[in-house]
């Protein structure tokens, strides 16, 4: 999914300057597989939704973020070559060697499909990170959102974001059903929507190609089963 943005400087790059890093606008039908994106973003690999707390369709159960509203869904299925991801590109005005906090709310449904836990990675520039594993929940239990805080160095004025949905690499054949909302870019540590402040969840970065990661998803074929 690609999105534009503009931010001024380090502390003023926070939620707002997200081309829509609350996932809203989308004014269809979220109790389906619309396999729609709200405004500011655009599909890179599979075919995410856009997903509220009134998603039920197929058995999902899902409750609001503390945001609320809607958010997005991403389909994670490693074992059958098959993952959801987003990119925003065009995030503006970064200090080479600054760190940055990226935080999110992420969740995980189980649903008529679901199989399996899974994650998000997040890739900002040319570093990359994962948010925390999420076990799949019984059928019919609404799993809480939970806060990831990730911290980046930035190696360029200007860079891409981009999110991808991944499922359980012990179990990377089941399918899984994952959320996220939420987004923040700025100081880390300054996020007032998040309670992991100062951060604490930073996994150890590992760095890749984005282009690569363009191909992963270019090079998915396997579509969603879309049975309402």
């Amino acid at each position: 999914m690609f999105g534009v943005l503009v931010a001024g400087n380090a502390a003023a790059a926070t939620l707002g300057s997200f081309a829509n890093g609350g996932f809203e606008g989308y004014t269809g039908n979220t109790n389906t597989f619309n396999s729609q994106v709200p405004p500011g973003w655009t599909t890179t690999a599979g075919t995410p939704d856009v997903f509220s707390a009134g998603t039920t369709m197929n058995n999902f159960a899902w409750k609001a973020s503390s945001t609320g509203g809607d958010f997005l869904h991403g389909i994670g299925w490693d074992g059958n070559s098959y993952v959801e991801s987003a990119l925003q590109v065009g995030l503006t005005g970064l200090v080479v060697g600054q760190q940055y906090e990226v935080s999110f709310e992420q969740s995980i449904s189980n649903s008529r499909f679901s199989a399996g836990g899974g994650y998000w990675e997040v890739v900002f520039g040319t570093e990359s990170h994962n948010g925390a594993l999420m076990s799949l929940p019984a059928l019919g239990v609404i799993a809480d959102w939970v806060w990831q805080t990730l911290l980046f160095t930035a190696t360029s004025d200007i860079q891409t974001l981009e999110v991808i949905a991944h499922s359980d690499p012990a179990t990377s054949s089941q399918r899984a059903d994952l959320g996220i909302d939420s987004f923040f870019l700025g100081d880390p540590g300054t996020n007032p929507d998040n309670p992991q402040n100062p951060p604490t969840n930073v996994p150890e970065p590992f760095t890749l190609a984005l282009l690569g990661i363009g191909m992963v998803g270019l090079a998915a074929s396997r579509r969603k089963t879309r049975t309402q």
